[in-house]
């Protein structure tokens, strides 16, 4: 009796719409928040690598990396262990940070 009470007033009285507007806004790169003077912190939510932060403003960043580059980066470390690199070039692996709210 009491649960479907408590259900009735969840349903009339919802939450605020400020507590679930999520708006939306453009990945920024890791190396781009560093120039603006965010710093780096541990993230353990949400598969994110690490957290930018700057004041109010937090970012989680996230690999965005694609198989053909994962491929290419352990074919040339690989070279390297057994002494056959013929280059050390490498693609980077994009992180990109989403803002959180």
């Amino acid at each position: 009796m009491i649960c479907r009470a408590a259900i009735a007033l969840a349903a009339l009285f919802p939450l605020s719409a400020n507590a679930m507007d999520v708006g939306r806004s453009d990945y920024v790169f890791s190396s781009d928040l560093a120039l603006q003077g965010f710093e780096p912190f541990a993230a353990t939510t949400g598969n994110a690598v690490y957290g930018m932060k700057k004041g109010a403003d937090m970012y989680l960043c996230f690999i965005a990396d694609n198989g053909d580059f994962a491929n290419e980066r352990q074919a040339k470390l690989l070279a390297e262990i057994k002494g056959e690199a013929l280059a050390r070039d490498v693609p980077n692996i994009p992180v990109v940070c989403v803002l959180t709210q």
